[in-house]
């Protein structure tokens, strides 16, 4: 009996414990979720003030609720604006932001006392749109930082184990010129394991860690060349796990028209537009981006793609540039990229100068349904290996007719930049060819047909050699009237009668049957881009065939163009260095004369 009344108490003492422990362990929570939604306004305020970014920015919200418990804190919050404050002057960066909702589950407030760090289990933020208007990017780097204020202080780290953004837009304005420099609209992404650390917001080529992203962005711009031109991207898909990318649409656009843009230069510039390009990313090494900045992928597929240059050769050339060679360009490219395949399918480009003459119209040439192959498009030494050859293999229809094949390939570690350029073009009427002869030579086709075409030149940045051979037949010139149009002059009948007979072969075979190959011998122009060049080695062989020059009659002829040119660049050199000091010395007498006109007002005072 003893026993039993022993063994109650112990009941009831533990049932009375258990009672204490559970109001305890349930009050805990009430009080801490008591003062935290009396001061929720300032505890989130400063969550997010806290760092430097949003230290000079004020924060307003509509409803907020946080509910505590041991596991971690829910965070729910409606209506949240991030809007600059009055002192923060248009020099700094300014973060205009809106939430309709955020939604944080198991917010880690050891993480945040001891270690100056958020930690959550997962995050939903739905209809979230951020505007930032910053100086321009070059300002930024070279200012020098202002320390930060006490009451800033970055956070040591940002992890969400379970992340969705839905309808999430961000637009960086420019507030120099006040229009956008990159927006991105419409982001409806997945994430998982997100992490973002002040090493990697130290580093610039870290953006942060992320083990899986799924998701879409509606449309991607990005304005550039004082927001003349701007890159266009729609509907992008994006899948880690697959290690995947789909652009539906993307292109390099110009807001101005050719001559609209290119009259704005004091010297020759190209106008350049691609439109209408689809792009399929596969193995995509996103881990490399986001942790290291690297472009690294397996194979990339363009489709559609439509491409139009545009030169204006009435504006003077600027012969102080220096174009750089592929071997040089892939070894200073500030971006370290790896791509073992790029495929491009039915592309068409059309190049179109204006030549420097007294022609109503431009001249332009197109190549059609274009397939191109390019293997190893890489500088990151470490992926490509032993592999140091660049190849380009292209095919394509010129001016809809002649089938134009090419490969071209460079020595990446060559220090003269080593190519070789092999190629062929197929049988096309040589009428075809009028909308680039006429305008910059005065001159039409009257009859012909090439039969082929085909070249085998090895180079370097210095010059290149070869041969050429052409074979067509029933080669006859018009010359045309000073309006570059056709008509029964005499003089001009007796010009092209003596053209086609004395100067021009009019068939290759000759009528005896025999060949003439074209020698290709040509020095680079060093101010002149590398498609210029090939274009100059195929052009010299081309009139070789012609000329009959052989190797060192090229040369000789190649060493005199070279030295006039010299010539001619310094003497272009020298009356520019005239305007500029004549320039100089204007503005030198120009303060002089305010300078002495201050001392004269000092003196009437």
């Amino acid at each position: 009996m003893h026993n039993f009344g022993g063994m109650k108490k112990f009941l009831i003492w533990l049932f009375a414990l258990l009672v204490v422990l559970l109001l305890v362990l349930r009050g805990i929570p009430f009080l801490i979720n008591s003062y935290l939604n009396a001061n929720a306004d300032r505890i989130v305020t400063n969550l997010i003030t806290r760092a430097s970014l949003f230290g000079d920015h004020q924060v307003t919200f509509g409803q907020i609720l946080l509910d505590y418990d041991y596991f971690g804190t829910y965070l729910k919050i409606r209506d949240i604006k991030v809007k600059p404050s009055e002192e923060l002057d248009e020099e700094h960066i300014r973060m205009d932001l809106t939430i309709d909702q955020l939604d944080l589950t198991g917010f880690k407030w050891s993480e945040f006392l001891l270690r100056n760090s958020i930690s959550v289990d997962s995050a939903l933020i739905s209809k979230m749109i951020i505007i930032s208007s910053t100086p321009p990017l070059d300002s930024l780097q070279q200012r020098p930082r202002k320390p930060k204020k006490a009451k800033s202080k970055d956070y040591e780290s940002l992890s969400v184990k379970y992340f969705d953004l839905n309808d999430l837009s961000i637009e960086l304005v420019n507030n120099l010129y006040d229009s956008v420099r990159i927006s991105l609209q419409d982001m409806d992404l997945k994430v998982q394991g997100f992490r973002l650390t002040k090493d990697d917001i130290q580093d610039p080529q870290s953006l942060f860690h992320v083990d899986v992203v799924k998701g879409s962005i509606g449309e991607a711009v990005f304005h550039f060349d004082q927001f003349r031109q701007h890159a266009l991207v729609k509907d992008i898909i994006l899948d880690t796990d697959n290690q995947s990318m789909f652009f539906g649409y993307m292109g390099l656009l110009n807001k101005q028209g050719k001559y609209q843009y290119t009259s704005q230069f004091a010297e020759r510039q190209s106008w350049t537009e691609i439109d209408n390009a689809k792009l399929d990313l596969r193995g995509v090494h996103f881990g490399s981006f986001f942790r290291k900045g690297i472009i690294e992928v397996d194979s990339v597929f363009a489709s559609d793609m439509r491409v139009e240059i545009f030169v204006d050769k009435r504006k003077v050339e600027d012969r102080q540039k220096r174009p750089q060679m592929v071997h040089q360009l892939f070894k200073d490219l500030g971006q370290v990229i790896h791509i073992d395949h790029i495929f491009v399918n039915n592309a068409y480009l059309k190049i179109e100068e204006r030549p420097d003459n007294k022609s109503p119209r431009s001249g332009f040439l197109y190549f059609s349904d274009m397939q191109v192959h390019i293997i190893n498009f890489s500088n990151f030494v470490e992926r490509r290996g032993e592999n140091k050859l660049l190849k380009l293999e292209a095919s394509g229809k010129l001016m809809g007719q002649g089938m134009l094949k090419a490969l071209a390939q460079y020595e990446l570690e060559s220090e003269k930049g080593d190519f070789t350029l092999k190629g062929s073009l197929g049988p096309m009427e040589l009428k075809a060819l009028d909308p680039m002869i006429e305008p910059q030579s005065q001159a039409t086709v009257k009859s012909g047909k090439l039969n082929s075409l085909v070249f085998d030149i090895k180079g370097n940045d210095y010059d290149g050699t070869g041969q050429l051979t052409v074979l067509y037949e029933n080669l006859e010139l018009a010359l045309l009237n000073p309006n570059f149009e056709r008509d029964n002059n005499f003089f001009r009948k007796v010009g092209s009668f003596l053209a086609n007979t004395l100067i021009i072969k009019s068939n290759n075979p000759k009528k005896n049957g025999e060949t003439v190959a074209g020698t290709v011998y040509y020095i680079r122009d060093t101010h002149k881009s590398m498609f210029a060049y090939w274009w100059k080695l195929i052009f010299s062989g081309l009139k070789s065939t012609l000329t009959g020059d052989d190797l060192e009659e090229l040369k000789k002829k190649e060493q005199i163009r070279l030295a006039e040119t010299t010539n001619s660049s310094k003497t272009l050199v020298s009356q520019k260095s005239d305007v500029s000091k004549t320039a100089s010395e204007h503005e030198k007498s120009s303060h002089k004369e305010r300078r002495e006109e201050r001392r004269q007002n000092k003196k009437t005072d």
